[in-house]
């Protein structure tokens, strides 16, 4: 094959096997459900430093090629700052001053943020991104295994799509395609994205020879066309509506980029790919035209519910603008925020539906500053050789556009919150600026191996801490108990805590330790309603009845209508009905009175329960109280 007018090389088995490794690794997460789950999302993010590590350790050309890249300083210091401000959260010493939360401990260290061990555990997958791109640009140093790269990418991609089409036809057959993505929209920004990248491989491939190629049956051509048309039936199937917009604007940026290019035979190129789009929406997409037609009929209301949803959060903002609440802080602000108004747009939210308010929440100005600043200066050097002649020039344009998908969709969705996502657009941005990049020449002069020396030793370290906070969260998801590592993060020592509870016999010694493991858990995020209701629990199996109850509120007044927390909740109230402060009896009734009229389709359920109550003043109490909100009904 010939590639910019000379014949490319062959590659080593080790390069090969690290274009494929890379992507199959980051393909792993996707499969793992995006890597949704902090556990698992620390795992990966352990891999993807490891894979730098081995990368370096095994292959001298890694090594050589890392040395060569020039231009580290720049993304280097802003990668610093953009840490060190994500990190200042865990302090009281920024603008914004400690969250209010802290003053129910009295005796810690106060911080901005509601979740320490979501900053901590953030920032181990800010790490293992990082890691993950110098992998990729080094794996791109060379031309040769960028284009192979980016291949595998498009590959990987296109197996994907396929089998997520198959399993949703065959075994689901009907509602939105989500795949593993746990999300229509998120899978609609990959998918969208696809096409973009799936058009520039195409594009590339016609550059020499035009749309002959199609006609002769190239198969390489075909393959690719091929896989744009899979990858929109795909993006179809998800009918999101965002989704669809960005990936029709994507794909005509790189149309008219290809068309204004003036390259030879790039327009020829260009015809072709914007009337095969047509024919593949048209004819390929006609099963899941319906879907899309009801979900757009549907726009103003779901858009009616995405203001509602980002108000509350803009204001949160507004209230700690500088470094905000801390990175993985949604989910404890979200429940913070909610009244009985707001409860059914926020009750099930997993992210704010605006990806630049959700990182100004999190992370303040200056983290989302400093992370677009980064960003900007990543993609500039693509952005220049989107403008340049050659494959490059055409592989850069459709990076510059796909960038613009993952963007443009982000005002209404939230897939670059998705770890497996993100490390898709680390991965693809990796490879691009690795072809894009500069290359200083070490012709008759050793190779410079600090570098190497110090990517080695960042990796390296960020595999121990990643393999230190994940292994006791893995162990609480296989019945194990690592709960007692200094390391364990907040989710472990929950379900430590919840182990324990759950025994019949509490010996002295058993409480102890609990309590050790609940003080650790406040320490690291008291903004957590579930962590107040497990020290809740606690004292009330050591006997302790005003502690208990003390808890109980801080419980509600940190998540005062959280509906996972509802049952649990209000359970253990009513069976220690008689033992509450009057302030805790009256939280206890308006979350019981708001989950009344929110879910009135499971009301049953309600007298169910206060049917399981023992104690006889909570049963009588739950009775009266279900009795008086029937009364209030129209």
């Amino acid at each position: 094959m010939r590639t910019d007018g000379r014949r490319t090389r062959r590659l080593a088995g080790s390069e090969t096997a690290a274009c494929a490794g890379l992507t199959a690794l980051v393909f792993g997460a996707v499969l793992a459900f995006g890597a949704s789950d902090t556990a698992v999302a620390a795992v990966f993010a352990g891999l993807y430093a490891l894979s730098l590590v081995i990368l370096l350790s095994a292959c001298g050309w890694a090594r050589r090629d890392l040395a060569r890249l020039g231009g580290w300083t720049v993304p280097a210091v802003l990668a610093g700052l953009l840490l060190a401000a994500v990190l200042a959260p865990l302090t009281p010493w920024t603008p914004d001053g400690p969250h209010p939360v802290w003053r129910f401990l009295p005796d810690g260290l106060a911080a901005s943020t509601l979740d320490r061990s979501a900053v901590l555990l953030n920032v181990l997958n800010l790490l293992g991104l990082f890691c993950l791109y110098v992998a990729a640009r080094v794996v791109a140093a060379s031309q040769t295994r960028g284009r192979r790269l980016l291949a595998f990418m498009l590959w990987g991609l296109g197996i994907y799509a396929a089998g997520a089409l198959v399993h949703h036809v065959g075994l689901r057959g009907e509602g939105r395609l989500s795949a593993t993505l746990l999300g229509p929209n998120s899978a609609a920004t990959v998918f969208a994205a696809g096409v973009v990248m799936a058009a520039a491989g195409l594009a590339q491939r016609l550059r020499r020879t035009g749309s002959a190629v199609l006609k002769k049956g190239d198969p390489r051509a075909v393959a690719l066309a091929g896989l744009a048309a899979l990858l929109v039936v795909c993006l179809l199937m998800t009918a999101s509506r965002g989704g669809l917009i960005a990936g029709l604007v994507g794909a005509g940026m790189f149309t008219l980029w290809q068309v204004f290019a003036g390259r030879r035979m790039t327009r020829t190129g260009a015809v072709v790919l914007g009337g095969a789009a047509v024919l593949l929406a048209a004819v390929l997409g006609l099963n899941g035209a319906g879907l899309v037609i009801e979900r757009f009929d549907l726009a103003q209301q779901d858009l009616d519910i995405r203001r509602q949803i980002i108000a509350p959060h803009w204001r949160a903002f507004l209230s700690a603008p500088w470094f905000g609440y801390g990175l993985g802080s949604f989910p404890s602000v979200n429940q913070m925020l909610m009244t009985e108004a707001t409860l059914r747009e926020l009750h099930n939210v997993r992210a704010v539906h605006n990806l630049y308010v959700q990182w100004l929440e999190e992370a303040g100005i200056v983290g989302a500053a400093l992370m677009a600043a980064l960003f900007g200066e990543r993609m500039a050097p693509v952005v220049r050789a989107a403008f340049g002649p050659g494959g490059v020039g055409i592989w850069a344009r459709g990076a510059v556009c796909a960038a613009a998908v993952f963007l443009i969709h982000g005002l209404s969705d939230f897939a670059l919150q998705v770890p497996a996502i993100q490390a898709l657009a680390v991965l693809g941005l990796g490879a691009i600026g690795g072809l894009v990049s500069p290359r200083r020449e070490t012709r008759g002069a050793k190779p410079d191996t600090a570098p190497a020396r110090l990517a080695l030793a960042g990796g390296g370290a960020c595999a121990l801490v990643a393999l230190s906070m994940a292994a006791p969260m893995l162990a609480a998801k296989v019945g194990g108990d690592l709960a007692d590592w200094p390391t364990a993060p907040a989710d472990a020592l929950a379900a430590g805590i919840e182990r324990g509870l759950a025994r019949r016999d509490l010996s002295p010694r058993v409480l102890a330790r609990l309590d050790k493991l609940s003080r650790r858990e406040l320490a690291s995020r008291p903004g957590s309603g579930s962590a107040w209701l497990r020290r809740a629990a606690i004292d009330a199996a050591a006997g302790q009845d005003g502690p208990s109850a003390l808890a109980l509120e801080r419980s509600f007044t940190v998540a005062p209508l959280q509906t996972s927390l509802f049952s649990a909740r209000t359970m253990f109230a009513y069976e220690r009905w008689d033992r509450l402060t009057p302030t805790a009896r009256t939280q206890t009734i308006y979350q019981l009175s708001a989950e009344w009229r929110r879910a009135d389709w499971k009301r049953k359920e309600f007298v169910r329960m206060a049917n399981a109550i023992h104690n006889p003043a909570g049963r009588v109490g739950l009775a009266l109280q279900l009795t008086a909100l029937r009364l209030q009904q129209p």
